[in-house]
């Protein structure tokens, strides 16, 4: 039987990236202490905020 966890994750997502992407990547998740999977998790919180402020005027 699989561990237990408190937030269990049933959906993968993939996509093809490059080298300088998957570099790029992985040196954002060393600098930060955590996994590439906790890194895009947080952007994506990060991106969800955003979109709930006011738009920003573009030059």
């Amino acid at each position: 039987m699989g561990k237990t966890v408190e937030n269990p994750k049933k959906f993968i997502i993939s996509c093809r990236i490059d080298d300088h992407e998957m570099e790029t990547l992985q040196q954002i998740a060393k600098n930060n202490g955590t996994s590439i999977s906790t890194l895009l998790r947080r952007s994506l919180s990060l991106l969800d905020q955003g979109s709930h402020q006011a738009p920003q005027a573009h030059a």
